[in-house]
This record gives structure tokens, sequence and C-alpha cells, in this order.
């Protein structure tokens, strides 16, 4: 790669880091305070959504911050990246939350999809009291599933006569049970196997829609679709903008499996901006929430300009009391009167 191609991507990277970095820690709290209005609560789906959106939060301010700091400030970053707390947490931190992410979107798509067919039985898989078991659940299979991560990881030397130490299992049995649970098993659940089920049960969604929109004679099941229909556009949208932003990762990955590092300098070039991309997008994936609901959902956007009308309340309502002569106010009300008189 050529050293113009190097440092232009090094100085965007700066830059798309800074804007993933505000406008998903603004994107996430919007997102969470909409979602614990009473309009949404009362959905089961809004609390995966809720609850994704919380995992968004907690990645932002870990890793793309801890990405940020290490592109503006290295020493700084270099500093918490080669802490043990980092080596242990951080690494379990960076394998729960994705995880965590993917799931609670997957289990938001499982949930329209049960709101929307036909079965009185799958309908009823999908109240409040179900997404809150389920969400706990997820997060606790998750969480003891990467447990082993701050247990066995450590920072140790590479070489005995070399200062240089790297985080990696200290453990007895084996990098090569690591390597496939922390390396293959992640990469796969989260680049191929979550978008499979993305995929699968959007489509399920879109032809649950189709199939009630041709029905006849309306009837009770319709009624609870069309009530839910902006948190399944919301779904559906969410579903298409994921797998697009993780389609470059999926390719980098499978190109890694099979290919080497290409050596020849034109080829080279290609593959890094491609990773660059893969990068963006994969970082992007835990900043679009909001934005995406805004753009897809009717019913959300009103909810957000109804309370930021609230929160910013236009100066045309509010007279300025303090700054306003009271003799000049009664003057302008008699001459008002006058006015209405005539």
């Amino acid at each position: 790669m050529s050293t113009t191609t190097a440092i232009v991507l090094v100085n965007a990277e700066k830059y798309v880091f800074l804007c993933l970095y505000t406008f998903g820690t603004i994107g996430s709290l919007l997102n969470i305070y909409i979602f614990v209005q009473k309009r949404f609560r009362i959905k089961s789906c809004s609390n995966y959504f809720l609850a994704s959106s919380v995992t968004d939060l907690f990645y932002i301010n870990s890793f793309i911050l801890l990405q940020l700091l290490s592109l503006f400030q290295a020493q700084i970053g270099r500093s918490i990246g080669s802490t043990v707390l980092w080596c242990k947490f951080g690494s379990y931190a960076y394998f729960l939350l994705p995880c965590l992410a993917s799931t609670y979107i997957t289990f938001a798509s499982i949930d329209r999809f049960c709101a929307s067919s036909s079965s009185n039985r799958l309908q009823q898989l999908s109240r409040n009291k179900i997404s809150y078991i389920v969400v706990l659940s997820i997060f606790l299979f998750w969480a003891l599933f990467a447990l082993h991560i701050p247990i066995a990881y450590d920072r140790v030397r590479l070489n005995p006569n070399s200062s240089t130490t790297s985080c990696t299992p200290t453990l007895s049995i084996g990098a090569t049970v690591f390597i496939i649970i922390d390396g293959f098993f992640y990469s796969l659940f989260n680049g191929l196997i979550n978008p499979c089920f993305l995929i699968l049960f959007g489509l399920l969604i879109y032809r649950n829609v189709r199939h009630f929109h041709r029905r006849i004679h309306p009837n009770a099941n319709q009624i609870i679709l069309q009530d839910n229909q902006h948190l399944i556009r919301m779904v559906v949208f969410q579903i298409i903008i994921t797998i697009f932003l993780q389609f470059p990762f999926i390719v980098l990955y499978l190109y890694g499996i099979y290919h080497s590092t290409p050596t020849n300098s034109l080829a080279l070039t290609f593959y890094q901006i491609f990773s660059y991309i893969a990068r963006w997008f994969l970082s992007l994936n835990y900043c679009k929430a909001f934005y995406v609901n805004l753009c897809s959902s009717q019913t959300f956007r009103k909810l957000f300009q109804r309370k930021l009308f609230y929160w910013i309340p236009s100066t045309v309502h509010q007279l300025p009391k303090q700054s306003m002569n009271p003799r000049a106010v009664k003057t302008n009300l008699n001459s008002d009167l006058v006015l209405t008189r005539s």
C-alpha cells in the first residue's frame, strides 16, 4: 500500500470514529429514552430494542472510545490497552457485547414473526412477560459462556528476553480451544449464523404481512398486525441495514480463511482499503439503531418529535417575562383591546 493511501486512510479513520462515537452515543441515549416511554414499553419487541440499545451504548463507550483515544492520543490508548485489567475484562466485553447485540436483534425479529403470525399459540409468545425472561436469559447465557476469557487470559511475555507482552490464554488446555471459541465461533456467529437467522425471520415476517393483507375478512389477528406494524417495519429495516453493514466483514473473514494477505502492491492496496471499510461498517452497526428507527417508523418519529418539543420549547410560545417592562406589557394589552373593538 502506498504511503499516500495509508495517510489518507489513517486521517479518514480519525474523523469516521469521531462521528461514530458522537452520533452513536447520542442515538443510543435517545433510543433508550424513547423505548422506556409507555407508548413502546407495553410492546414486547421494545424490550429487545431497549436491551440492544443499552448494549450498543456500552460498546460505543468502550471500544469505539478506546479506538478514538488510540487515534488522537496514542499514548493513552496504548496505556489502557496494555493493562491486565483491559486484557481480561476488555476481551470479555469484546466477546460479550457483540454477541448480545446480535442475539437481541434476532429475537426482536422472532418476536415480530410471532406477533404477525396467524397462530394464536405463536402470538402468545409475543408478550411482555416472556420478553423480560428471554432478555435476561440471553444476557446470562452469553455472560456465562464468555466467562472463560477473564479466567484464562492474561498478559504474558512473548519472549523471555523481551519486555513486550501480549494478551493470550494462559491455561494448559491448549490455545487451539480458545482459537476455535474466541476466533472461529465468534466470527462465524456474528458474521454468518446471525445474519442467516435475520434473513430467515425477515422473510417470514414479510410472508406473514402479505398473508394478512390478502385476507378478505379481517379478524383480531389483523388488528394485532396493524397495531404492531410500525414495530415490524422497524425490525425489517434493522435486519436489512444490519446485514448490509456486516456483509464486508463476512467477505473479509471468508477471504482470510481461504487466502493469505495479497503480496501484489495493487491487490494489497484494495485489500487494506476494504479492511478499513469493513471495520467502519462493523462499528457503524452499533451506532445506527436510533437513526434507522427514526427513518422507518412514523410512530417512533412522532413520539421523538413530541419529546423534542417538550425538551426544547419554542420561543414563540414563551414570553420573556423578566426582560419586559410591566408598563409596556400593559400598554400593549390596551392597544390590542382597542384594535379588537375597532
